[in-house]
């Protein structure tokens, strides 16, 4: 009788560590079934259309018939919210908090490079102070990206030849690289893809900045790379989400996988960051910003008209990158407007009414020139053929 009590005994004491052990376990993931929830529904609920799909071999009835595109927006995303950082809840919190030291510190010298603006021989004598950097800077600048006739060996003569823009976005971009070395093959391609577009949303922003006038453009092209902040930390935190970056997913549907999955998005993670690195307060708070668009204008209210115009600028130059890759455009179509009815992109839905708004509608007129058309496409040939 004592042995069969005894045998039952241990039989609860093994079950009840057995049933612990997979509970910790089970901790380490305990986001992973809502991603891949999330991620089913976000593909059974948004169906994407090429750019400018809808016009394609279209009738002119049809054509006439189909301008009105905007109406069609799938019910989850007109329903959609982008969570902000100023309502988070201790849980939230805690998430950032798990992703953000998981990430490494930058290299030293990305928080004077985000602090002013440079005359060309300050940024020489900053960049030439770190060997590695300025082997990094001058590789990228011979690299067939920029199609140099004669190599550029030193620092003085690259920013002479590129700018100072330019170099000071090259050499950002490796700070905020530093110390992410990817073993996983998925999570590096994602990376490479996130770096393409970061790159190419500063140089857009640079470009539309300068034509509308704009007084700090270098800034805005910062801002723009800076965007990408959050993108990058929640890819190294969590493995599983590259593919987010790599099966077309867009700047909605990972949003939203994000917020489902993690209760917060790659804004509030990046903003986060931001402070935590002590980046300047309008970088800051552009991050934290920078994915407000993506709803509708009623969320920038609050904003002042600078800011609101500033974040519009930056916004639009991150979805061109994107489409470029993340999404395969090869060169930016004709179109009178950035629009939902021109590109056909979820991301693009409520622009117009956020440029009327801010009153910044000349940013159609410039997008809609074929001689600034012409410089981006240059831009994204550039990138194709080098990454």
């Amino acid at each position: 009788m004592l042995f069969n009590i005894l045998v039952v005994l241990i039989i609860i004491v093994v079950a009840v560590l057995f049933l612990t052990r997979k509970d910790k376990r089970q901790s380490k993931h305990q986001y992973s079934h809502m991603v891949d929830e999330a991620k089913i529904n976000a593909k059974k609920k948004t169906t994407h259309k090429p750019i400018n799909a809808e016009f394609v071999d279209a009738k002119p009835e049809e054509s006439i018939s189909k301008t009105k595109v905007k109406s069609e927006a799938p019910e989850d995303f007109l329903a959609f919210q982008v969570k902000t950082s100023d309502k988070l809840t201790n849980e939230q919190r805690q998430v950032i908090t798990e992703i953000t030291q998981s990430f490494r510190k930058p290299h030293p010298l990305l928080l004077p490079l985000t602090q002013r603006s440079f005359e060309p021989n300050e940024l020489f004598e900053l960049i030439k102070k770190d060997t590695e950097m300025t082997a990094k800077v001058l590789n990228a600048v011979n690299s067939p990206l920029f199609a140099l006739h004669q190599p550029i060996t030193n620092i003085n003569h690259a920013i002479i030849y590129l700018g100072v823009g330019q170099v000071k976005s090259i050499a950002m971009q490796f700070a905020m690289q530093q110390g992410m070395k990817f073993t996983d093959k998925n999570q590096n391609e994602a990376y490479q893809k996130l770096w393409k577009a970061s790159y190419l949303a500063s140089s857009f922003c640079a470009l539309v900045a300068q034509e509308m006038g704009e007084e700090n453009p270098a800034e805005l092209s910062t801002r723009c790379l800076l965007s990408y902040l959050g993108d990058l930390a929640i890819l190294s935190y969590k493995p599983s989400m590259a593919g987010f970056y790599l099966d077309d997913f867009t700047l909605f549907e990972r949003t939203k996988v994000f917020q489902e999955s993690m209760g917060v998005n790659a804004a509030i993670v990046g903003k986060y960051l931001a402070n935590q690195w002590q980046l300047p307060n309008v970088i800051e708070s552009g991050i934290d910003h920078s994915i407000l668009p993506l709803t509708n204008g009623k969320v920038i209210n609050d904003l002042s008209h600078n800011e609101t115009r500033h974040l519009l600028l930056c916004y639009l130059s991150c979805r061109l990158g994107d489409l470029v890759s993340f999404n395969g455009l090869t060169d930016v179509p004709d179109y009178d407007e950035v629009s939902y009815e021109a590109l056909g992109e979820l991301e693009f839905y409520y622009t117009q009414e956020n440029i009327e708004l801010a009153g910044v509608n000349k940013i159609n007129a410039v997008i809609a020139d074929q001689a600034f058309k012409k410089k981006l496409n240059k831009i994204i040939a550039k990138v194709n053929a080098d990454i």
